[in-house]
């Protein structure tokens, strides 16, 4: 019987070794899509629309958020209008299609139902619900390594996007001198 116990062991023991070879797969894969949308990717800025609370404080661990992009540098720096989109996207959030009174609202307030991560996700706005300027409703991976504190402390988060390629990841990036200064002469401001 002592024989059966040393077979269940090693076959735990096995387990134990071929998951932790597909754990150290998957993140060597991540790692390379990472860098992959770092170096090839538009670095842009994403305007936050919803993060997990966890962001908000000081923490090790990378986590999703939503953010508003665009292809369009204008858009990018249209501090009133994303901020106007984006409190517009809360304010739908709870409310449920047959409430809303328009298609575009009913489109926007079905995309903030399903509040699971979808990597690379990047949904076009309806042109009514933007008033005919391209932004998108895109999914983010938040990297704390990339956050002064290693926490959310605005609503500009400098992100990376392959436009063309759905399969990368859109994710943070280190923020450069410029964006940090103009950030911080926005918020002595208000």
């Amino acid at each position: 019987m002592g024989w059966l116990w040393w077979v269940l062991g090693l076959g735990c023991v096995g387990l134990v070794v071929v998951v932790l070879a597909v754990l150290i797969y998957f993140v060597i894969q991540d790692s390379r899509q990472t860098k992959r949308a770092l170096a090839e990717g538009e670095h842009t800025t994403g305007w936050l629309v919803q993060a997990n609370v966890k962001l908000f404080q000081p923490g090790m661990m990378g986590l999703p958020a939503l953010v508003l992009i665009s292809p369009d540098k204008a858009v990018v720096e249209d501090k009133e209008f994303l901020t106007e989109i984006a409190d517009r996207i809360m304010e739908l959030k709870e409310t449920e299609q047959a409430e809303c009174d328009n298609p575009d609202d009913a489109f926007v307030a079905d995309l903030m139902r399903d509040e699971k991560y979808i990597e690379g996700k990047c949904d076009l706005l309806p042109k009514g619900f933007t008033h005919g300027r391209a932004v998108y409703l895109a999914h983010i991976f938040v990297y704390r390594e990339h956050l002064p504190g290693k926490r959310i402390t605005g609503r500009r988060l400098p992100c990376a996007v392959v436009w063309d390629d759905p399969k990368l990841p859109i994710c943070t990036r280190p923020a450069t001198s410029e964006e940090r200064r103009r950030e911080e002469e926005e918020d002595d401001q208000t």
